[in-house]
């Protein structure tokens, strides 16, 4: 489990229906980072982000990777399922 911006997170090695914003370096908790918000094709939602680069080498396992938010990965609606 990882650190979102929003509480805890995963990190994922692929992802669909997603889209990327502007690169920025990032000083994150474990040091700073190349990173792009991940967003989702669907309603638009920052899910997360994807990591591009990582500057110290303990962390270089995380590059290409991205970190989804649990938190933002369930949407809840007011859809209603037909019964009949």
């Amino acid at each position: 489990m990882f650190q979102g911006r929003d509480g805890r997170g995963y990190l994922m090695h692929s992802a669909t229906n997603l889209k990327l914003g502007a690169r920025e370096e990032r000083s994150l908790i474990t040091g700073t980072h190349t990173v792009a918000d991940v967003y989702c094709l669907g309603c638009n939602e920052r899910i997360g982000w994807f990591y591009h680069r990582a500057s110290d080498y303990s962390q270089k396992y995380k590059e290409g990777k991205y970190l989804l938010e649990r938190e933002k990965l369930v949407k809840e609606n007011a859809w209603k399922l037909d019964d009949s």
